[in-house]
C-alpha cells in the first residue's frame, strides 16, 4: 500500500536526519498522499506556489488535522503574499529573497492571523542567474536591521536559506561549498548583531540533503525521497 511505503520513507529519512527537521516537499504530490504522510506522524510540509498550498491547507483544515505546520517554499510574489498569510497554520516562509518581499511582508502582516510566522532569509549562494536570493552582506544587513528594528511583530527573523548549484559538473562538491557559505554568513550574522538565538538553516533536498546534514542544516526539504 501507498500509505505504508510513505510510512516507511517517512522513518527511513527521520532516522538519517537526527535532530534536523523534515519539511516534507508535497509539490508533485496529491492531498491524499500528504494525508497518509501526516497520519504517519509528519507535520511538517513544504508548498511552492501559493495556489497549492492554499488547496490544500483547505483539506486540511475541513478534516480538522490542526497539528500541521506549514513552510512555504517557493518563489514569492508580492502580488501573493496576502494570500499566502491567510493561509490556516502557516508557520515559515523559506524563500525572502529580497528587501522588496520583506517590506511587502511587514505591509501585509495584519492579514498573519498566527501568533508567530518565521522567515528564512534567502541566499545567492550559487551565484547563478535563474535564482533569486540576497547576493550580498550589505543587502542582507538592510533586511535584517528592518525586521529587527520592528517592536511588537508576528514576523521573526528565524534563519537563512540556500540552494546548492545545478548547472554545474561538479555537483557534489558545489552543493557542499554552498552549505558551507551559508553556514558562516550565518555565524558572521550572529556575531554582528549579538543574536541570543543560532540562526537555523534551511538548506538540502532530495538529492543533496546529507551534504547539507554534513554542513549543519537544521531544515531540510525532501519531497521525491518520501512521496515517490
Amino acid at each position: 500500500m501507498k500509505k505504508d511505503l510513505i510510512a516507511k520513507n517517512l522513518s527511513t529519512l527521520k532516522k538519517e536526519i537526527l535532530g534536523a527537521h523534515l519539511v516534507a516537499v508535497t509539490k508533485y504530490s496529491p492531498v491524499e498522499d500528504v494525508v497518509m504522510a501526516y497520519e504517519a506522524h509528519q507535520y511538517d510540509f513544504g508548498e511552492n506556489r501559493v495556489q497549492d498550498l492554499s488547496e490544500k491547507a483547505q483539506v486540511f483544515n475541513d478534516l480538522g488535522l490542526n497539528k500541521v505546520k506549514w513552510h512555504f517554499i517557493g518563489h514569492l510574489q508580492s502580488n501573493k503574499v496576502s494570500a499566502l498569510l491567510k493561509i490556516p497554520h502557516l508557520y515559515a516562509i523559506h524563500s525572502v529573497d529580497s528587501l522588496k518581499l520583506l517590506e511587502e511582508l511587514i505591509k501585509r502582516e495584519s492579514d498573519f492571523t498566527g501568533s508567530e510566522l518565521k522567515l528564512f532569509f534567502q541566499v545567492k549562494t550559487s551565484k547563478e542567474e535563474e535564482k533569486t536570493g540576497f547576493e550580498s552582506a550589505e543587502e542582507l544587513d538592510l533586511a535584517i536591521n528592518l525586521i529587527q528594528g520592528r517592536a511588537h511583530t508576528k514576523l521573526k527573523f528565524f534563519g537563512l536559506m540556500t540552494m546548492g548549484t545545478i548547472r554545474t559538473t561538479e555537483f557534489e562538491a558545489e552543493a557542499s561549498r554552498c552549505f558551507k557559505d551559508l553556514a558562516n554568513i550565518a555565524q558572521n550574522i550572529e556575531k554582528k548583531y549579538n543574536l541570543k538565538t543560532r540562526l537555523k538553516l534551511s538548506m538540502g533536498m532530495s538529492q543533496d540533503y546529507k551534504l547539507a546534514l554534513a554542513a549543519g542544516a537544521d531544515y531540510i526539504r525532501v519531497g521525491s525521497a518520501i512521496f515517490k
